[in-house]
């Protein structure tokens, strides 16, 4: 079987580099950032620096070899980030990168959205597959924007396209400083790699939005339609792992 190629955007960031760590022995990967990794890059994969913000840059480095997936990690993911911030970095690097994906034919773009899309529920709220978007803050728009360009790029172009909605990625959790939407929400690394491997892999897709959190005792977001559509099997649990005493909620 062929090996897929992969462009992973935001290699340096967290995700990109544990997603990168974990699978550079299932997939051959195109790393590109802004900023240089902290880490070796082993022969085959290759590390590009690139600004994505720039109209061309995503199709110079697709035309270089056919990809087949696009995982879309770069972005400024900060609630308090200003509008200027936020445009260059998550706006018009996600145009530009689906609109190379589609021209270059890559057969899926994996898209990192955030849980920020819906911080705008009450806490004690549980989304489910099909609610209204509810943004508490501008980083919030950004993320539905890209999910809403990412419906636009399947349904009319035909590029298959996975949002996932990802919670609070963090190898560790201070019980000191986090409350129980956190935990809630957590992210484990290795369901995090479980996540992303399976929004490359599931079959049948046009257009998907996912949720990324561990298998936490309270879920801020119902995984079942996730677990259908990606096969995803997380088997982290924050209030297990950390066992928190007296939260904040």
């Amino acid at each position: 079987m062929t090996t897929r190629v992969i462009l992973l955007t935001g290699a340096s960031g967290r995700i990109g580099r544990t997603f990168f760590a974990a699978s550079q022995n299932r997939y051959r990967f195109i790393l590109t950032d802004r900023r240089e990794p902290d880490y070796a890059i082993p022969v085959p994969h290759r590390f590009v620096v690139a600004d994505l913000s720039q109209p061309d840059t995503a199709a110079t480095l697709l035309a270089e070899e056919p990809v087949d997936t696009v995982i879309h990690l770069a972005g400024i993911p900060d609630a308090q980030a200003s509008f200027d911030d936020l445009l260059p970095a998550n706006i018009l690097s996600t145009t530009w990168l689906l609109k190379a994906a589609a021209e270059h034919r890559c057969r899926r773009l994996v898209f990192a959205s955030s849980a920020q899309t819906i911080e705008g529920y009450p806490k004690d709220v549980q989304i489910h597959p099909g609610m209204a978007v509810s943004p508490a803050n501008l980083y919030g728009v950004t993320k539905c924007y890209g999910e809403a360009l990412c419906a636009f790029y399947a349904t009319q172009h035909g590029l298959s396209s996975v949002a996932l909605r990802i919670g609070a990625f963090e190898p560790a959790l201070d019980n000191r400083q986090h409350t129980a939407r956190d935990y809630s929400a957590w992210l484990s690394p290795d369901d995090a790699v479980r996540l992303l491997s399976g929004a490359v892999e599931a079959e049948n897709i046009a257009f998907f939005i996912g949720y990324g959190i561990s298998d936490n005792r309270f879920k801020r977001f119902d995984l079942t339609q996730t677990r259908e559509v990606l096969g995803y099997t997380p088997s982290d649990n924050a209030f297990r792992t950390f066992r928190p005493g007296e939260l904040d909620y």
